[in-house]
């Protein structure tokens, strides 16, 4: 059973189209990494899977129910970090988790003391003195303070130093990376996506451009370096051709057709021509600039 569903899920503002036709597929228990440049659509995608926002067209569903308009049962099975500043200033964080509790029945008092523990949350801090590690913190011992089945977790390390984020992402993991449940992580940083997600999506303009394993869609992109000279006419060729990048020494084809596009070149007696694998972000920057150089 997916957890998480879209069908053609649009959202326009004015004359923008922030998310245009998304379909995807989120298994229970899967975590999903939603990876995009700014602006790309991610935060307005997760606030639609959230409820927070009404469709222009399509749907989004929540566990089998649609996710607008939100109701309070969906609230308890969900569980949501956002990147803007919505908790209440004048609070202190020990307010803010009472207050919190208050409206949860499913509300888990020992999760709660353990993680603030962890987190090493002030709880005398008052909310608008926090840094955004501390906020993000905050936010994170909030929405898992239920026990939700599916988490949405907005840039959760946006702006944080690699130091704090990488000890931000090792608390993610740990909470609830083996735990079975489902997460909608967004990041425009792939080291985030690709050291928590089993599926990725990349997302540019407002749409999804490629879905899949990161193992998979690296498979999906190669490059093939070419040290010897090649005219101009076999690299325009190049089967699977993706983009086509030059150098001082020598030329290199991004291909979707690894194996056809080495056939071809050494059919034009290109013999110093080699496969090489990319990494995810080499990955991710060919499919959000497609055109060939």
């Amino acid at each position: 059973m997916n957890a998480v569903e879209t069908d053609r899920l649009t959202r326009i503002f004015g004359r923008v189209c922030a998310v245009h036709s998304v379909t995807l597929q989120v298994p229970e228990g899967a975590v999903f990494g939603l990876l995009g440049a700014n602006g790309a659509g991610k935060s307005t995608l997760l606030r639609l899977l959230a409820g927070h926002l009404k469709p222009t067209s399509g749907i989004a569903s929540i566990l089998g129910r649609p996710a607008y308009p939100p109701v309070p049962a969906r609230w308890l099975r969900l569980g949501y970090v956002s990147q803007s500043r919505y908790l209440p200033a004048w609070m202190t964080i020990g307010q803010c988790l009472d207050f919190a509790r208050a409206m949860r029945p499913r509300w888990d008092v020992g999760k709660v003391e353990r993680l603030s523990r962890r987190f090493e949350l002030p709880l005398d801090a008052r909310i608008r003195d926090l840094s955004r590690g501390h906020y993000v913190r905050l936010q994170i011992v909030l929405a898992l303070a239920h026990n939700p089945e599916v988490i949405l977790l907005d840039e959760p390390t946006s702006g944080l130093d690699p130091a704090a984020r990488r000890e931000l992402l090792s608390m993610l993991i740990d909470e609830i990376g083996l735990r079975g449940r489902t997460v909608v992580l967004s990041s425009q940083l792939v080291e985030d996506i690709e050291r928590m997600a089993d599926v990725v999506a990349i997302m540019d303009g407002g749409s999804l451009v490629a879905t899949g394993a990161p193992d998979a869609l690296k498979g999906s992109r190669s490059r093939i370096e070419c040290a010897s000279p090649v005219a101009e006419a076999d690299l325009c060729a190049v089967p699977g051709l993706v983009e086509l990048r030059r150098g001082p020494d020598g030329a290199v084809a991004v291909t979707n057709e690894p194996d056809g596009a080495i056939q071809f070149l050494r059919a034009r007696g290109v013999e110093a021509a080699t496969v090489v694998a990319p990494s995810l972000e080499e990955v991710f920057f060919d499919y959000v600039n497609r055109r060939p150089q």
